[in-house]
């Protein structure tokens, strides 16, 4: 793991903790994995053994994802829809349209474009990387600076409404955090935060361990989110438990709530967190067999391939099942942050470098599909076999053996 001494709990900084899960990767960009574990002091669940604030700071910083690159930085159809069904919950908790919004962690501003659009033309954001920013002001026309939680401490400028979407999950540091975005509150003003939801990670398992990706490292229920937001002098105004669609076909669940300055009610233990997390590795668990087996095939016919997906899925093949001994001709993947670099000691390609390849394809990601596999046949024209991921198109062990005799 990257970390050497145990990690405070990030909703009430205890230090006991029993362990559910160990998360492994290859390469990591943040370390080669970590213990999934559950508080014993008040309940609530998160990764143990992972980098420094700083570090992640780094990461995010230069190394993010979520600026889009492969479709110029514009957000999908899927992530509009999501945007505008946060701003319904928003929007009727706001005095007037002059409510001067910041959204932490804006990516490339989606979220606030449709704020604007909806009538609130008083809005900023601020993201930790700079591509995201510069695919802000391109294409939506909005300034977002670039800043982390810590660089945000000495602002002086108050807001009505501050979200932080899907940005909690990702913070080491989570009650700085929170603190530091309680602080950008005007007299009167709101907190929004949103988060996955453990409760519902049964029900919406996805790829397997997908939610313990290189990102994620604590996993809240809606009464792990009230309890982090009450140790910081917040109340909960309204709170949510909703699912949105990331893809087609691919759904996840989400906790949300809206948070005021104030005493909150008495923080009672959160006995939900620890049973969803340990039915959500069973049932993982028992779906990354199908994969293994795949897998193993792949290594057993030692056809040479090209693996498309380098981030936290193929990682995590890398160091749990046999995909390291695969004949992996190399990696290929659009974020342009890990293109030149190596995975497992094979060359991170960008899609245009295996133009003319015939190899078979390995198509290594579960949300992304159908995306992938939609850019491989229409935008690049290409007919390499494809092979899926268990219970996603239509996998094909062989095929790379196919193409090889044809």
């Amino acid at each position: 793991m990257s970390g050497t001494d145990p990690r405070p709990c990030p909703v009430c900084g205890g230090q006991g903790r029993r362990l559910v899960h160990s998360q492994r990767f290859v390469d990591g960009p943040l370390g080669d994995g970590y213990d999934v574990v559950v508080c014993s002091h008040c309940g609530a669940g998160f990764a143990d053994g992972i980098a420094s604030q700083e570090s992640m700071d780094q990461y995010y910083s230069g190394q993010s994802k979520y600026s889009y690159d492969a479709s110029g930085g514009s957000e999908s159809p899927w992530d509009f829809k999501r945007f505008e069904a946060t701003a319904d919950q928003v929007i009727p908790h706001l005095g007037s349209a002059d409510a001067r919004i910041l959204d932490i962690g804006c990516a490339t501003g989606g979220l606030l474009s449709v704020l604007r659009r909806r009538g609130f033309q008083n809005v900023a954001g601020v993201d930790p990387s700079p591509a995201c920013a510069e695919a802000a002001l391109r294409l939506h026309g909005l300034k977002v600076q670039t800043a982390t939680f810590s660089q945000m401490g000495h602002w002086e400028e108050r807001f009505d409404l501050v979200l932080m979407v899907g940005a909690l999950e990702h913070v080491r540091e989570a009650r700085d955090a929170v603190r530091t975005a309680s602080r950008l509150l005007a007299p009167g003003g709101l907190l929004y935060c949103a988060v996955p939801d453990v409760e519902g990670l049964p029900g919406f398992p996805g790829s397997p361990f997908q939610q313990f990706s290189v990102e994620h490292v604590n996993f809240f229920s809606l009464p792990s989110l009230d309890r982090l937001l009450g140790s910081c002098g917040l109340e909960p105004v309204k709170r949510a438990r909703w699912t949105v669609e990331w893809r087609s076909g691919v759904t996840e669940a989400i906790a949300s709530g809206l948070y005021r300055p104030g005493k909150p009610d008495r923080l009672s233990f959160d006995d939900r967190t620890g049973p969803a997390l340990e039915r959500y590795v069973e049932i993982s668990s028992a779906g990354d067999r199908a994969i293994a087996a795949l897998v193993e095939s792949m290594r057993m016919s030692q056809e040479p391939i090209l693996v498309w997906g380098a981030g936290s899925l193929a990682r995590r093949l890398l160091a749990t099942t046999a995909l390291a001994e695969a004949n992996i001709v190399a990696f290929v993947d659009t974020n342009p942050h890990l293109r030149a670099g190596t995975l497992a000691g094979r060359p991170i390609l960008g899609p245009e470098q295996i133009a003319g390849m015939t190899l078979g394809i390995f198509i290594c990601s579960a949300a992304f599909h159908d995306e992938i596999l939609e850019y491989i046949r229409g935008r690049m024209g290409l007919k390499n076999p494809v092979i899926s991921l268990p219970g996603l198109g239509k996998p094909r062990i062989t095929v790379a053996r196919r193409a090889r005799t044809s």
